[in-house]
């Protein structure tokens, strides 16, 4: 490995690692924290919404922050702001774990936008450590949890991920500062909004999030209403998580290849609906294989995240700006995904029509995944020149000019005496 890479490999996956407990942690802990008074079912279908919309506001608000900061102090402000959040999110009732939760996830979204800026022009090495890292996050996140609230309480679970963005914050400050990190010129993701390509995979990203946030929000609470005891329901989540780890390393290598990619988006794909058809038809038979079948069609957030880098074809500035896009409106849909879902159980009592909708969502997938895959560059729209006033420089309508004729002799001697 070049030891002069801009970002080392474990900063990477450290900086990656902070992007999902923060919100696996929630579904993990959501049974004891709707116990407590004052939380309603709407209240958790929002809590698990929020992440998303958050999450979106601070893909869209990352550009502008690189250009005004620069990414190496955007991403230390942000993991400041994770950690202050994660420990100030437990101490009140509904409405504090609302707002911490967001800001959360706020933070989360700029470390998560500036990830895949940083590592396209690293090694496949240093790539696949970041959606290793989302995977590695997401299992640990739903494994220890459980343990923690069993151990002291729901709140000391949350808070304790406030440690891994401390340490974070130290790593990040120690590593190479290279011009990468630095650049701050900025590319408003509204210049891609006329690639065909963004938008496919803007909408992808966005139904791959809506399930993958369902999942860590919601199947611990699936599994419970089929009978199936809180230890195993959670047991089944980090199941879930981890089965989802080999796929975040194994499809960036699959995507930076460029074969076969739409056979890897419909593969993920069918894995998914696997998962949901046996959750909705026999939830409490085999609910570890329908976990597993989940946390494998998880890749699909690898395939999304990969995507981008590829797609802006080495430009740091595409990167960012389609990165923005990408995660700012992707995540806008999945949280009203994540919410109509929500709702959905909450109106009628049960799985089964959050469960359709899910597969709804799958042939969403589908269609703008297999599309999103195709090699093409994205390339910003070009800015259209600014109009000249009117007197100010060359007139904007030349004026005819005298021909310029040669004088006959006698005139020119004429004129030099």
């Amino acid at each position: 490995m070049d030891r002069s890479e801009s970002v080392g490999v474990g900063v990477v996956f450290v900086l990656g690692l902070n992007l999902r407990p923060a919100v696996t942690s929630l579904g993990a802990a959501l049974g004891d924290i709707s116990a407590r008074p004052g939380m309603t079912a709407a209240i958790g279908a929002v809590l698990v919404a929020m992440p998303l919309w958050a999450s979106g506001l601070g893909g869209w608000l990352t550009p502008w922050l690189r250009s005004r900061w620069g990414m190496y102090r955007a991403v230390t402000w942000a993991l400041i702001l994770l950690g202050l959040s994660l420990t100030l999110r437990v101490q009140g009732g509904p409405v504090l774990l609302l707002v911490g939760t967001a800001l959360a996830c706020l933070a989360i979204a700029v470390i998560g936008t500036v990830l895949p800026v940083l590592v396209q022009s690293s090694s496949s090495r240093t790539r696949a450590a970041f959606t290793l890292a989302l995977g590695t996050g997401s299992t640990v996140g739903a494994l220890v949890t459980p343990a923690l609230v069993s151990a002291f309480s729901w709140q000391f679970a949350l808070a304790f991920w406030a440690l891994l963005a401390a340490v974070t914050v130290h790593l990040w400050q120690s590593a190479p500062q290279s011009g990468v990190v630095f650049a701050a010129r900025s590319l408003s993701p509204r210049r891609l909004f006329s690639s065909a390509v963004s938008w496919h995979l803007t909408v992808y990203f966005g139904l791959v999030s809506t399930l993958t946030f369902l999942v860590m929000g919601w199947l611990p609470g699936i599994l419970r209403d089929a009978g199936i005891s809180s230890s195993d329901a959670g047991f089944c989540l980090a199941l879930s998580m981890a089965m989802g780890l080999p796929m975040m390393w194994l499809v960036p290598f699959l995507v930076h290849r460029g074969r076969f990619q739409s056979l890897v988006v419909t593969g993920l794909v069918v894995s998914n609906a696997v998962g949901i058809v046996g959750l909705l038809v026999l939830p409490a038979t085999l609910p570890w294989l329908w976990s597993s079948m989940l946390g494998i069609g998880m890749g699909g957030l690898a395939m999304a995240l990969t995507t981008i880098s590829v797609r802006a074809g080495g430009n740091a500035d595409v990167a960012t700006a389609l990165s923005g896009m990408v995660q700012g409106l992707g995540y806008v849909i999945a949280g009203v995904g994540a919410l109509a879902c929500g709702l959905l159980h909450s109106v009628t009592g049960g799985w089964r029509a959050p469960l359709a909708m899910a597969l709804v969502v799958l042939c969403g997938q589908l269609w703008c995944g297999t599309r999103a895959a195709r090699p093409v560059i994205v390339e910003p729209a070009p800015v259209a020149p600014e109009p000249v006033e009117a007197g100010a420089g060359e007139p904007a309508i030349p004026l005819p000019r005298e021909p310029m004729l040669p004088l006959p002799v006698s005139e020119e001697i004429n004129e030099l005496s």
